[in-house]
């Protein structure tokens, strides 16, 4: 896989998903089956436009090339990795509720997508 196509899709995933968290915190919050208290829905929105941040970053950076691309695939790839391993934990231990578990299936799908460009960059 290409540092290119990579960088799209995780700039396509983390805009959509970025957008949903900050424009629709109830409906995104509930559906992993969380609260929604006045609280979450800050640090959802607060979530969200970090992630379309990142989504534009990833954006503009996906026609370069060199040291610059492979530090943002090892930042996306941490940043994959780090939700899967926090929000695995948080479902085992009861803090996550088992609806919440899809949501690791994509931290990994990702992870591997920022992880294959790697070996080439």
């Amino acid at each position: 896989m290409s540092s290119k196509l990579a960088l799209t899709i995780g700039a396509v995933a983390a805009v959509l998903f970025g957008l949903a968290l900050a424009l629709f915190p109830e409906q995104m919050l509930s559906g992993f089956g969380l609260g929604v208290p006045k609280e979450a829905q800050v640090l959802s929105r607060d979530v969200g436009v970090t992630l379309i941040g990142l989504g534009i970053i990833n954006w503009l950076a996906r026609n370069e090339m060199g040291p610059a691309v492979r530090a943002l695939l090892i930042g996306n790839a941490f940043i994959q990795i780090a939700e899967l391993v926090v929000n695995g934990w948080e479902v085992a231990a009861g803090i996550l509720p088992g609806q919440a578990a899809g949501g690791l299936v994509l931290h990994l799908v990702l992870a591997v997508i920022f992880l294959l460009p790697l070996r080439r960059a």
